[in-house]
């Protein structure tokens, strides 16, 4: 039996020794494999943590952050709040301050669940969690966990427990793209980290256990639940009293909107700032993709023009105004729209709105959209005639005209004015009038000052160009952007002086160096006289002209309407002396064969121009008033409006105005258009010497005829031009006369005393009759026909009885 029983115990004993030989075999492959398969330990990954980038409003406020995938704000340990390291410690690494990274019997718990296929979840130390975030992958296998423990222990070996929990609440995930303590706090409760309380601590605590399943956007009770085991666990820790438990469980949660907490605020202005770091920061982190990282991961602190208060006012006049409209063939809604207002002392951006809803189109039409000005241009074509010399009272006649063969340009209801100042041509948008003012200060002045002006796109050379009259009227090659127009328009509000716009201020980096800040440069393009007499004169466009609409109560203003062929494009853009905005609204497309929304609904230029007025009034609402600024060295001087020139003694009262000139440029020499011509009462045509009651009047006279269109449309004033013609109704004598002497002072029958008379012929019954009271005695004889008639004393009279006396009657 004894030796039976010997037996039988070697046979084990050697299978056991083998058994442990090849387990030890494979448990040593297999750690080599982990070691050999683990990420490198490299501690900078843990110390240069990504960070969330902060965007500042114009008055230093946090307005948003920008972040990748992961929102992640550093803050520092001694900023956390006490309750929420216990929180976190009592629930996830009960002895975090006495393992070495990591915690045997939370390992043997661990191994427990993986061997009896429970999970492979749980064991893990507060360190572990820190590895598997920083170097590893999510999947849960052996493998995983042996290199998560081998990278904790060197992860203590390397840093101290304090830098280690503030790596870790650093980089911890709470869902809705929050990483770290302090982001997920901004995310679920508006606030920062170390505002929270016992109650907010535990509950943020009990998020990360599972992000998807505690989330308080999504599962808020799921969460509450988990905040009171959480609050348990600190109990039986020790880290708090039990009523101070059922205290923070009975503290009311107040979470943020979820929509508030990831919509992105003002987004096609963000995406403008984004867009402008990536130029400027370019040199400095050696490429775009540099600068995107910075902004995403590298924690900016980027300071922003931006004035939350008139951005709302554009969001909500500009999208609450649009008309209905309707999806286009991509399924975005037509007609889209763009506002964008900046101050233009300093060229900051103010207000930005790229379209209709950043979700359904990205497209940022008031920085990217190259759309065309129509009338809005009209302005760069008159500062350059103020610059040349020309003035508000100058003249041009609007009248038919015809280039390469064509009746072009046409004006608005095809009505022509004739003679027309400079200010009634801008102030009622006529088109005859701002093509031939292109056509006198030349193309390329024009082309040249408005870019001056801050136009960036005009093209000068090429088969196509804008070297032509068609510029006047905005038709240019390529178009313009909103941000362009508010800011040339900005120039005239600013005196002549224009500044580049821009949406940012300042930028720091994510330790508050300064990496980049704006540099202001001022560039005058126009004299201050030139501006103020070009935005007097667009002051009228809103008080009596076509931008009626955008009139802003108590308020100076001054701008233009736009509106291309067809209403494809409607504009309004225009100033105060603090703001300068543009609107423009249009199609992003127009398919071929077919009319825009806009067009099919008639939907002109004093659509933008309400906008504009209505946005203007609720920005400005808090602003002083403030009126434009005269400067010195204009006069006001009265001329005709039909010459341009000083009034005459012959010019019609109602033909005078008093406008602005800038010194030098006043008129010397008198009107030159208003001409007298005496013409038949009858006929109208210029009278004839035998024409009965020919009558003197005051006329226009052309220095230039217009031309004759095919359907005979003439400028109104046509009618006030001095005939031509002669009448030929009266052109011989009329067949029984009665020549008598008249008078020319009295025009009564000449007495002997009269000097100068006139013999004038007389159709029987239309003679005078009465004799001349004014010269010599009142019994003074008539002169008849033949005698000199001169008043001479020597003449020796006839006697009044003589029958020769008296008129004689001419029968042809």
């Amino acid at each position: 039996m004894a030796k039976r029983a010997r037996g039988r115990l070697k046979i084990p004993f050697f299978l056991f020794a083998v058994i442990m030989m090849l387990l030890a075999g494979a448990l040593a492959a297999f750690l080599v494999g982990c070691v050999r398969t683990m990420p490198r330990f490299d501690p900078s990954i843990l110390e240069e943590t990504n960070a969330t980038s902060t965007v500042y409003d114009a008055k230093g406020e946090i307005f948003t952050r920008l972040h990748g995938v992961e929102n992640r704000l550093p803050v520092d340990l001694n900023k956390i709040p006490t309750e929420l390291k216990q929180a976190f410690i009592a629930t996830e690494d009960i002895r975090f301050y006495r393992h070495f990274g990591i915690d045997p019997k939370a390992i043997a718990r661990a191994a427990w669940r993986i061997v009896s296929g429970q999970s492979f979840e749980g064991g893990s130390t507060i360190t572990q969690q820190l590895v598997k975030n920083a170097f590893l992958t999510q999947e849960q296998t052996l493998k995983r966990k042996v290199q998560e423990a081998i990278l904790a222990i060197q992860v203590e070996r390397r840093f101290t427990k304090d830098q280690i929990l503030e790596m870790y609440f650093n980089e911890i995930y709470f869902n809705h793209g929050a990483y770290g303590v302090q982001a997920a706090s901004r995310t679920y409760f508006g606030k920062d980290v170390i505002e929270l309380n016992l109650a907010e601590s535990a509950f943020l605590a009990g998020i990360t256990k599972n992000p998807s399943r505690y989330s308080p956007f999504d599962a808020f009770e799921n969460a509450k639940a988990r905040q009171e085991i959480v609050l348990d666990n600190m109990v039986r820790v020790g880290y708090i009293t039990e009523e101070e438990a059922v205290a923070a469980k009975n503290c009311p949660i107040e979470i943020k909107s979820a929509q508030g907490g990831t919509k992105r605020p003002a987004p096609y202005f963000i995406d403008y700032v984004i867009s402008t770091l990536v130029d400027e920061l370019a040199s400095i982190y050696g490429s775009e993709k540099g600068v995107y990282d910075a902004i995403y991961r590298g924690g900016l602190q980027i300071y922003t023009t931006l004035d939350p208060t008139m951005q709302q006012a554009a969001e909500k006049t500009l999208l609450e105004n649009l008309p209905a409209g309707e999806k286009d063939k991509n399924g975005i809604t037509q007609p889209q729209g763009a506002l964008v207002a900046l101050d233009p002392a300093t060229g900051e951006v103010r207000a930005l709105v790229g379209g209709r809803d950043w979700g359904e189109t990205k497209f940022n039409r008031a920085v990217q959209a190259l759309r065309q000005p129509g009338s809005a241009f009209k302005p760069f074509v008159y500062a350059t005639a103020l610059a040349q010399g020309w003035s508000p009272g100058s003249v041009l006649d609007d009248a038919p005209t015809v280039y390469n063969g064509k009746e072009w340009p046409n004006n608005y209801n095809h009505v022509f004015r004739g003679l027309t100042t400079l200010r009634v041509g801008l102030e009622g948008s006529i088109n005859v009038m701002a093509v031939k003012l292109m056509e006198q200060v030349g193309p390329d002045n024009v082309i040249a000052l408005t870019e001056k002006m801050g136009v960036s796109t005009l093209v000068k050379s090429g088969a196509y160009n804008d070297r032509q009259l068609a510029l006047a009227l905005g038709g240019m090659t390529d178009g313009v952007s909103p941000l362009e127009m508010a800011a040339s328009y900005g120039v005239l509000a600013n005196g002549g002086s224009r500044i580049k716009p821009s949406p940012v201020t300042l930028v720091k980096d994510n330790e508050g160096n300064v990496i980049w800040e704006r540099e202001v440069i001022r560039e005058t393009v126009l004299s201050p006289q030139v501006s103020y007499v070009l935005t007097d004169m667009l002051r009228g466009v809103i008080t009596r002209g076509t931008g009626s609409s955008a009139a802003i109560v108590g308020r100076p203003a001054a701008g233009k309407t736009g509106t291309t062929t067809g209403n494809n494009d409607v504009w309004f853009v225009g100033y105060t002396p603090d703001l300068a905005t543009a609107v423009w609204i249009g199609s992003d497309a127009k398919e071929e064969g077919s009319r825009t929304y806009l067009s099919r609904h008639n939907i002109g230029s004093g659509f933008p121009a309400r906008i504009w007025g209505r946005f203007m009034q609720l920005a400005l609402a808090n602003t002083p008033v403030s009126n434009f600024t005269q400067p010195g060295g204009l006069v006001k001087v009265t001329v005709c409006n039909k010459s341009g020139h000083l009034p005459g003694n012959i010019c019609p009262q109602e033909n005078l105005v008093t406008d602005y000139f800038i010194q030098g440029t006043e008129p010397k020499t008198t009107c030159d258009v208003h001409v007298t011509a005496t013409i038949c009462s009858e006929t109208g045509e210029l009278a004839t010497e035998y024409c009965p009651d020919p009558v003197t009047k005051v006329f226009i006279q052309r220095k230039e005829p217009y031309a004759i269109r095919a359907d005979g449309r003439k400028p109104s004033d046509a009618v006030n031009e001095v005939p031509v013609e002669t009448c030929e109704e009266h052109a011989t004598p009329p067949v029984a006369s009665i020549e008598m002497y008249v008078c020319p002072d009295s025009q009564a029958l000449a007495t002997q005393y009269c000097p100068e008379a006139e013999l004038k012929l007389f159709v029987p019954g239309t003679e005078p009759k009465e004799i001349c009271n004014v010269h010599g005695p009142n019994s003074g004889y008539p002169i008849e026909p033949g005698q000199p008639g001169n008043g001479e004393n020597n003449y020796e009279w006839p006697n009044s009885n003589d029958d020769t006396n008296g008129p004689t009657n001419n029968k042809d």
